[in-house]
């Protein structure tokens, strides 16, 4: 800094803006002043310091994505969910929120109980910094001709220092269900079958029933 005079009983103010790049550690900061053409009778106060904390910090980012976004009413779908650590701690806590919206149904998933399909919430807990962790969940579409969105968040213990990442969605196209098909008309000259409402069974007895009879009567 300028070594202009500061005149007895006077201050002089310096302010500094710097910018903190590291994480999960203690820095301290030191200020000291010195003097080239005047005698200082009392060097103990020339120097100061500020001690700044600064905590773990991962920045998470989530992804997600399914195998097919067209599908038709009963198909089932799988989606993916890919959290990463990309550091620079090893994040805690971690938790992702992933609840099936209306009109998919669960089916399975491959957390191995990590993940409650009721409350759409899977545990993930300790992510070091550069790994990964995966989550399958394969529903079924209980609708049709409706567009869902499914969206998946993931938030830890740990200061994230950009949150821009921690939320991804897929979106899903259902198809309208296929009409059914009318009946053929009968062809000309023919009578079409009728339901009687009899089933099966009793009409072969019925039959079996009548030749009994006819053949007794033959014997007698």
């Amino acid at each position: 800094m300028d070594n202009r005079k500061l005149s007895q009983g006077c201050e002089r103010n310096i302010r500094d803006h710097s910018k903190v790049v590291t994480s999960n550690t203690t820095l301290t900061n030191i200020a000291s002043v010195t003097k080239t053409n005047e005698f200082d009778n009392n060097t103990e106060n020339d120097h100061a310091n500020v001690t700044i904390s600064v905590p773990a910090a991962a920045d998470l980012t989530i992804s997600k994505t399914a195998n097919q976004t067209t599908v038709n009413y009963l198909d089932t779908v799988k989606f993916t969910i890919t959290v990463e650590n990309l550091g620079p701690d090893t994040a805690t806590g971690v938790i992702v929120e992933d609840l099936l919206p209306a009109g998919f149904e669960w089916i399975s998933d491959s957390s191995n109980g990590s993940y409650d399909p009721l409350s759409g919430i899977w545990t993930v807990g300790e992510l070091a910094n550069g790994t990964m962790a995966t989550l399958e969940v394969i529903a079924k579409v209980m609708v049709s001709d409706v567009t869902i969105t499914n969206v998946a968040t993931v938030t830890s213990d740990i200061y994230d220092p950009n949150l821009d990442n921690n939320r991804d969605s897929v979106t899903i196209k259902v198809s309208k269900k296929p009409t059914p098909k009318p009946p053929k008309p009968p062809k000309p000259g023919e009578v079409p079958m009728q339901p009687t409402g009899t089933p099966l069974s009793l009409m072969v007895f019925a039959v079996l029933s009548i030749i009994a009879g006819f053949a007794t009567s033959r014997k007698i």
